[in-house]
């Protein structure tokens, strides 16, 4: 009964999301533009989508850099990215530690973080800092061993200052992975849009101001492409069996962040800060 059927072999969690998520080719509007799909569920990515066929591959100036993976999604292209074992998960973690469960408390408690971001943006001012391995590491060190980090607490610290902490330490490592991305054509002058996905990310209009200002790039949320995993699925399958279709999709932008440059300054201190954290306390890993 399946003599006639077509069978197609699995792929890549990742590289279906970032299809699903109109990020698997270069822009149908802008062939300069570069999609790089940002999610925060439960975990974190960023990935990319570059064409690189099968034989252009041996003589290709391509590189990987360290911190990051490569597979191929097809013969014409490969997905390169990094992950984080912890994303959401974080948020998740503090407001069960700090009895933030029910929407208004911890509603109560995003606004109070809103308002410190804001302050924070204006003054450069330092705060707590935290590694987030609460799970350990992936990218960018893949560290054996590692494990989360709070640094900077005082008499004074509050709930607010450690949900604020758990929110910026994950988009600096977000934005880490995202900079080792563009980094590999940015000879090219290739421009880059950031796509986001994954509910932590999508209904949190703060984190994505985070990732934005953090980043300098723009981030936005597509209106139509929920379910990216499955979308993508069907449309890898779509594209098989419709010889020559491309995978350029224009963005139906739902919501757009753009980088505020006053908190430029803000971001580049507490980069250094968490850096210097994760230098300091991985000789404490067992695993190294």
């Amino acid at each position: 009964e399946l003599r006639l059927c077509r069978f197609f072999s699995g792929i890549g969690d990742g590289a279906a999301a970032n299809i699903g998520s109109k990020c698997g080719s270069l822009s149908s509007s802008d062939d300069n533009e570069r999609r790089i799909a940002v999610t925060i569920g439960t975990s974190a990515a960023a990935r990319l989508c570059l064409p690189l066929e099968i034989d252009a591959s041996i003589n290709s100036d391509f590189f990987v850099p360290f911190g990051l993976f490569c597979y191929r999604v097809d013969k014409n292209t490969v997905l390169l990215g990094g992950a984080l074992t912890d994303g959401g998960s974080i948020i998740e973690w503090a407001r069960s530690l700090f009895n933030l469960q029910s929407t208004e408390s911890f509603s109560a408690c995003q606004e109070k973080v809103a308002t410190m971001y804001g302050e924070r943006c204006n003054s450069s001012s330092s705060g707590v800092t935290m590694a987030p391995f609460l799970s350990g590491e992936r990218s960018t060190g893949f560290r054996v061993g590692a494990n989360g980090c709070i640094s900077g607490i005082t008499r004074e610290t509050t709930s607010t200052d450690i949900v604020y902490a758990c929110l910026e330490s994950v988009v600096l490592r977000l934005c880490a992975i995202v900079k080792l991305l563009t980094s590999v054509y940015r000879e090219n002058h290739s421009q880059y849009i950031l796509v986001a996905s994954g509910n932590a990310l999508e209904k949190n209009h703060l984190w994505r101001q985070m990732v934005a200002d953090c980043s300098g790039t723009d981030i936005v949320v597509d209106r139509d492409s929920n379910e990216g995993t499955s979308r993508g699925v069907a449309l890898l399958i779509a594209k098989t069996l419709c010889n020559g279709c491309s995978l350029k999709e224009p963005l139906v932008v739902k919501t757009q962040s753009v980088p505020n440059l006053k908190a430029s300054n803000n971001w580049k201190k507490a980069s250094v800060a968490q850096e210097s954290l994760i230098d300091a306390v991985s000789a404490t890993w067992g695993g190294m």
